[in-house]
């Protein structure tokens, strides 16, 4: 259950759009600062600013903020221990604005995952290439379904 929540509240967390906090935060819940998770969140957030027009580094513009919605998991161990576990979420994210307020075209339904491993009393996200290497894609998650239930699939509730 640590892995999963801890995998849970980075996602929700994480900045989307500032690539500096990105990378402060990502130096924080990685399991070391040169771990290629830090690398590769920062690159995601850059590409993501230059997809909508803004330069590849800065912060946000004008009060835009994301809001991400993790509604169900999928918690596998990578490992025998238990302490390398990969985690599938299923998430909303919803971007925000003072001029348009919320967004009305949010991301439905979108999965991901992060590995996350048991490092000196605390969950830490990895990239590291052998576990990703033995990291394995769900099985499609839907809410109302017996076998997503079966495969592991859990919703998550606020609370």
């Amino acid at each position: 259950m640590g892995a999963t929540s801890a995998a849970v509240s980075y996602w929700q967390d994480l900045s989307l759009i500032d690539d500096q906090a990105a990378g402060r935060q990502l130096r924080t819940i990685a399991a070391s600062p040169s771990d290629p998770a830090v690398r590769n969140g920062v690159s995601e957030v850059r590409k993501v600013r230059e997809g909508v027009g803004l330069p590849p580094s800065g912060g946000p513009p004008n009060g835009l903020a994301f809001t991400t919605n993790v509604k169900a998991v999928l918690t596998r161990s990578l490992d025998t221990e238990g302490d390398v576990v990969q985690v599938w979420m299923v998430f909303d994210r919803y971007a925000t604005s003072p001029k348009k307020g919320t967004d009305d075209q949010p991301l439905r339904d979108e999965v991901d995952n992060l590995i996350v491993t048991w490092k000196d009393g605390d969950w830490k996200v990895t990239q590291e290439r052998k576990w990703v290497r033995k990291s394995t894609g769900p099985r499609s998650y839907d809410p109302h379904s017996t076998y997503a239930f079966r495969d592991g699939w859990r919703e998550v509730t606020d609370g």
